[in-house]
């Protein structure tokens, strides 16, 4: 492999796509209430009653519609998600894998909130330096349909939503690589590496993209920022990633970031337009 770096290449995202009725999943009633049981809750009659749902699968399906990443073979397919989805005994990481050839490593990473698609990013880029990944797909995935009552999805009105990204090693092409990616930090410490990261970025060509709940705190001096602003949770700023390839031509730097209101720690990743031929020296 003649280059060990990991950029993102493509992208698709899904917002709010069509639910449908699931009748067989009145089945998951017992298992759902015994599993709430555990935390000391109980289902919520309306939120668990029979209504249309998006699984994660379907929203793969809708990722997938119409052949957005074209000819991939990946080495690696990953799936993230901060909420679970409506059927839990179904390997959406696999399914997504068959889509691709079916000769991928797949796993799914989750009970990270949305510091889950940032470890995804991680564990991609440290395949790639080893040497074990030309190819990755990352898909991040939000359905919001729970069996219970949850201040966050409830209170924020969450919609269902997804992102499917193509991560590629080489410099064929344009792409932001992946130069750094940290979880679950504390604000203070998150604050004070968004800002060495500032610092050293070259004035007008960095963007610091925000998810709906984070950042307001930041000072992001020499930066523009770009807020997401759709009822998302883990999705967020990995939909804009997936929906804006030109920041690719038009930043030098592109700084994902968001805080989970669950914990309040902060996660972000710092990626990099690669040094194009003519400008290198």
């Amino acid at each position: 492999m003649a280059d060990s770096t990991l950029a993102v290449r493509h992208g698709v995202a899904v917002l709010a796509p069509p639910r449908t009725m699931r009748p067989e999943f009145s089945l998951m009633a017992d298992y759902d209430r015994d599993l709430l049981a555990s935390f000391g809750q109980s289902p919520d009659p309306e939120a668990a009653g029979d209504r249309p749902v998006v699984t994660h699968v379907d929203l793969v399906r809708q990722l997938l519609d119409g052949d957005p990443l074209g000819s991939v073979e990946p080495d690696l397919v990953m799936v993230s998600y901060a909420l679970p989805d409506v059927h839990p005994f179904t390997t959406t990481s696999t399914q997504l894998n068959q889509a691709f050839g079916n000769r991928a490593a797949s796993f799914a990473i989750a009970e990270q909130g949305l510091a889950a698609p940032f470890s995804a990013l991680r564990i991609a880029a440290a395949y790639c330096r080893l040497g074990y990944c030309d190819q990755a797909v990352l898909a991040v995935l939000e359905q919001t349909t729970l069996p219970n009552h949850d201040p966050l999805v409830h209170g924020a009105d969450l919609v269902d939503s997804g992102a499917l990204l193509l991560l590629q090693s080489g410099s064929e092409g344009p792409g932001l690589d992946v130069h750094d990616v940290w979880v679950q930090c504390g604000p203070d410490d998150c604050a004070r590496r968004l800002a060495d990261v500032t610092a050293s970025a070259r004035s007008g060509t960095s963007l610091l993209v925000e998810g709906p709940r984070g950042g307001h705190d930041i000072q992001a001096d020499g930066m523009e920022v770009h807020r997401h602003a759709e009822r998302t949770y883990c999705t967020s700023v990995w939909m804009e990633l997936a929906q804006n390839p030109q920041w690719a031509e038009q930043y030098a730097t592109v700084v994902l970031h968001d805080t989970d209101p669950r914990s309040g720690t902060c996660s972000a990743a710092i990626l990099r337009t690669a040094a194009r031929p003519e400008s290198s020296a």
